[in-house]
């Protein structure tokens, strides 16, 4: 069975105070106070292909978010995997970043309705496009349980690429499954940089903002997170 089509729809209905920002429906209007949205939070299709061509293991994923706003590519993303060693893969397109534990883990199987607000605002829709290596043994090497992605990006999330520099993610990560029970131990690093579109940039100083005084337009702000 070379093709798995799968997919799930979440809707919800959310209440929110005066300032709040709520994921579905339309803003609040100027006459509303507390206010209560309906919609398709995500509404995902997906195609998985494996197999495309002999002599190695190869997959084709492409993911659709079709919601009331709009249908959009979510990921579309090839992987091979070279056929020699069997330890390295190369992954290219657009999909999820290899950063921790919650930016990769599939929203279908959340324990909670919304990924961290940390995560949604450093990372938002939480794929990018870019290419990335996989090292791991098979899974019938001891080393197996060992794990590192590391990868190039264009650091814009599903936007279009605007800049010349490209961040680099990493992730090491360790996974023992038992029968059950299951652990595991990662790090990850993320080195990057945020075009700057004007000169009016600010920094944290204590507890406030203050401006950069030599900040100008078509530098790099430092984008670094472990």
């Amino acid at each position: 069975q070379k093709l798995k089509i799968s997919g799930y729809i979440q809707s919800d209905l959310q209440f929110g105070q005066k300032d709040a920002s709520l994921k579905v429906g339309t803003a609040k209007t100027s006459t509303e106070d507390n206010y209560t949205r309906i919609g398709l939070r995500r509404g995902r299709l997906k195609f998985t292909y494996s197999d495309l061509f002999e002599g190695a293991s190869n997959t084709a994923v492409a993911q659709f978010e079709m919601t009331e706003k709009a249908v959009e590519v979510k990921e579309l993303y090839f992987t091979v995997t070279e056929p020699w060693t069997k330890w390295v893969s190369l992954q290219a397109g657009i999909a999820n970043r290899p950063l921790g534990y919650e930016i990769p883990y599939s929203s279908s199987s959340l324990e909670t309705p919304e990924r961290s607000t940390a995560c949604n605002i450093l990372f938002p829709n939480e794929v990018d496009l870019g290419g990335m290596l996989t090292f791991q043994a098979p899974k019938d090497h001891a080393l197996n349980p060992f794990k590192l992605e590391t990868g190039l990006f264009a650091g814009n999330g599903m936007k279009q690429d605007i800049h010349n520099r490209k961040d680099w993610i990493s992730h090491l990560s360790y996974k023992k499954s038992y029968e059950n029970m299951q652990y595991g131990l990662g790090a990850s690093l993320y080195l990057g940089g945020t075009y700057q579109g004007t000169a009016n940039v600010y920094e944290m100083s204590g507890k406030q903002f203050v401006k950069v005084n030599n900040a100008k337009v078509g530098d790099y702000s430092d984008r670094t997170y472990y």
